[in-house]
């Protein structure tokens, strides 16, 4: 009898751990990602953004003025590739695309997008079913109407309804940033080229804010940063208090900004043009400050 129990538990503890080798394995060996991905034969856009943006703007539907999302009836397909996804968490269930006329956020309920969506990755989107809404300034589609809150606002498309809508395309696609200087930024057309990826060279961190975080991590707030160029111009550098370098210090250097142009609403109701890092690799100062 001790010899069945002594062989029984023998065998059940070989099982657990090979369970436990096979469970190791099978995360430490997932598959690599496809890097052969190439454009679907036969897709393409059939209208660029900036054309969309006027269409749904100041055309047919007139977004902009709508409190609610507005519904796509158009058999349209727009083509962009991804400049921002959710790896840092700064952009949370989000893909931010753009083309050659301008770029715009696409809201997705799905974690680790970037995975599947990375940077560089260019996308086709089958608009017809989808609706475009005007959050505080910035145009995101989506899939419904989400009525759960105090005011209608956009659903994200569910990760199972993503291939009915998002096609994906070929992969490590050149993203050139458009150069700007803090002027150019802060007079830059917030309909046509928000979301698309920008760089400001010869910039610093403005003195007071160099001892700050990026964000505020413990109370998971937004964190605003202001930089500025030699001829005092300024402008903000915006980040969530969810992305996973809120904690750190911004550099004391000065150097070349990138980042995606994003836009934010004051409490006056005033719309003020900002940028977005995807992460710290998009700060690169290499250079002394030129102010104290």
């Amino acid at each position: 009898m001790k010899s069945t129990i002594k062989f029984l538990s023998t065998l059940i503890t070989a099982a657990a751990i090979a369970l436990m080798a096979s469970a190791c394995v099978k995360q430490k060996f997932a598959s690599p990602p496809d890097t052969t991905a190439t454009d679907p034969s036969g897709m393409a856009a059939t209208m660029n953004l900036r054309d969309f943006k006027i269409r749904y703007c100041f055309g047919v539907a007139h977004v902009l003025d709508s409190a609610s999302p507005v519904r796509i009836n158009d058999s349209i397909i727009l083509s962009g590739i991804i400049n921002a996804a959710d790896r840092s968490g700064n952009f949370y269930k989000q893909l931010v695309l753009q083309d050659s006329t301008g770029g715009i956020q696409l809201k997705v309920d799905a974690t680790g997008l970037y995975n599947e969506y990375p940077i560089g990755r260019r996308i086709f989107i089958k608009c017809k079913g989808l609706y475009l809404y005007n959050y505080l300034g910035t145009l995101e589609m989506g899939s419904y109407i989400d009525t759960t809150g105090p005011q209608p606002s956009l659903g994200g498309i569910p990760y199972t309804l993503m291939p009915t809508y998002i096609v994906k395309g070929a992969l490590n696609q050149t993203l050139i940033p458009k150069k700007y200087t803090i002027a150019d930024l802060n007079a830059a057309n917030q309909i046509y080229e928000q979301s698309t990826l920008i760089r400001v060279d010869s910039i610093e961190f403005t003195a007071p804010d160099t001892g700050l975080t990026y964000a505020d991590p413990f109370n998971k707030a937004f964190g605003n940063i202001n930089f500025q160029q030699r001829d005092r111009t300024t402008a903000v550098v915006r980040s969530s208090g969810y992305a996973n370098f809120a904690a750190v210090k911004v550099p004391k250097g000065s150097g070349t900004l990138y980042g995606i142009f994003t836009i934010y609403q004051k409490t006056n109701g005033s719309l003020i043009n900002q940028i977005g890092i995807r992460d710290t690799t998009d700060v690169q100062f290499t250079d002394p400050r030129f102010a104290p």
